[in-house]
C-alpha cells in the first residue's frame, strides 16, 4: 500500500486512451487493458489538462499549479483513477513474470491499439466524404507501398527465428507475397496506369512503418505476431461492404465496383486469419529478459504513432495540388 502511495503522489497511469464520438457529445470513452469505461465529456476533459504532466517525475502540488487546477481537484481525479485500478503498476522482475501474465498483457495492448487504429484510420474519414478524391487515392498508393513491401519484412522475421517460430512467420510471409495486385487493381479502376503505381514512391512516413518493422522483427521475431494483431484487424465487414463500395463512389466520383479487388484482399486476409495469429501462437511469444519485453511493447506503440503520423502526411501530400501525383523518385537527374 505504502509504494502505491508513492506512486500516487507522483503519478504515471497505465496505458490509457480517450475517443470522442460525434454522435455521442456528451460522453467520452477511456480504454485501458483490463476494460473500457464511459467517462462524462466535461470530467475526460478537465483530465486531459493534467494528463501530459503524468509522467512519474511531478508531485500533485506541481501537476496542480501547472495544469491551472486546484491541488484538491487535482488529487480527487488521481485518486479516482488510482480506484480503477489505472495507476501505473510497480516494476517486478522479468523472473517473477509467468508466461500467461506477459502473454495476457500483450494481447490487451494489442487489442486496445488495433481498436485505435480502426477508430482513427484515414479509411474513415475517405469513406465518409471528410476528405478529398485525391486524397482518397492517396491513401490507396500507400496501402499499395505498404502491402508491397510488408512480406519482405516478415521474411525478415523468419530469417531471424528458430523453430516453430520460424515456419508460423515464413507462412505468414508466403501468404501475404503479392497481394499488392489487389490495390494496383483498384488504383487502376481509378483512373491510374499501372506503371504510374509501380513507379511512384512512397511517402516517408510508409517507409518509416516498413524500417520500424523490420527493425523490431529482427531484435524480436514474435513481434510479427503481435503486430498482425494490431493491423490485420478486421477493417471491413463483409456485411458493411456494399454501403462502404457505395459512399466511396458517391463522395469520389468512382464507378460502383471500383474497390472491389480492395474489398477482395481484405476478405483474403480475413479468411486466412492473420489478425488471430499471436492468440493461436501465444505459446511462441517469448523473451529472453525484461529489456527485450519492454523494447518490444515500445516499438509497437512507435509503430501506431507511426501510422498516426503516416495519416497525417497522406492528408499534408495529397491534399497539396502542386505536389507530384502519385509521388516521384527523385534521382540524380532530378536535380
Amino acid at each position: 500500500m505504502d509504494a502505491e502511495n508513492d506512486l500516487a503522489q507522483f503519478p504515471k497511469f497505465r496505458h490509457n486512451l480517450w475517443t470522442s464520438y460525434a454522435d455521442e457529445p456528451d460522453v467520452t470513452y477511456l480504454t485501458v487493458s483490463h476494460g473500457k469505461f464511459k467517462v462524462p465529456t466535461g470530467e475526460a476533459q478537465e483530465f486531459l489538462k493534467i494528463r501530459g504532466l503524468c509522467t512519474g517525475h511531478h508531485d500533485l502540488p506541481t501537476i496542480a499549479q501547472r495544469s491551472g487546477l486546484t491541488l484538491e481537484r487535482t488529487r480527487h481525479m488521481v485518486q479516482s483513477l488510482v480506484d480503477g485500478d489505472m495507476l501505473r503498476r510497480a516494476a517486478r522482475p522479468f523472473e517473477v513474470l509467468s508466461q500467461e501474465e506477459i502473454q495476457a498483457g500483450l494481447l490487451a495492448a494489442t487489442r486496445i491499439w488495433a481498436e485505435q487504429l480502426r477508430e482513427t484510420h484515414l479509411a474513415v474519414e475517405v469513406f465518409n466524404g471528410a476528405v478529398s478524391r485525391r486524397v482518397a487515392v492517396g491513401w490507396l498508393l500507400e496501402t499499395y507501398h505498404y502491402i508491397k513491401h510488408f512480406p519482405d519484412a516478415l521474411a525478415r522475421a523468419a530469417d531471424s527465428a528458430s523453430g516453430e517460430l520460424r515456419s508460423v512467420l515464413a507462412e505468414y510471409a508466403r501468404q501475404e507475397r503479392g497481394h499488392e495486385a489487389f490495390v494496383e487493381q483498384t488504383l487502376v479502376r481509378l483512373g491510374l496506369r499501372p506503371e504510374e503505381v509501380r513507379q511512384s514512391v512512397p511517402l516517408a512516413t510508409t517507409r518509416l512503418i516498413d524500417l520500424l518493422m523490420r527493425e523490431m522483427f529482427t531484435a524480436t521475431p514474435c513481434s510479427a505476431l503481435l503486430l498482425a494483431a494490431i493491423v490485420e484487424a478486421d477493417d471491413f465487414p463483409a456485411g458493411e461492404l456494399p454501403r462502404l463500395q457505395q459512399d466511396f463512389s458517391r463522395h469520389h466520383d468512382a464507378a460502383p465496383d471500383c474497390l472491389a479487388p480492395f474489398f477482395q484482399h481484405s476478405q483474403i486476409d480475413s479468411d486466412l486469419g492473420h489478425g488471430q495469429l499471436a492468440q493461436r501462437h501465444a505459446a511462441l511469444l517469448q523473451f529472453k529478459d525484461g529489456n527485450e519485453l519492454h523494447e518490444t511493447v515500445n516499438r509497437l506503440h512507435d509503430i501506431k504513432h507511426a501510422f498516426d503520423a503516416q495519416k497525417l502526411e497522406i492528408k499534408d501530400y495529397y491534399g497539396h495540388p502542386g505536389n507530384y501525383f502519385p509521388r516521384q523518385r527523385v534521382d540524380f537527374f532530378s536535380i
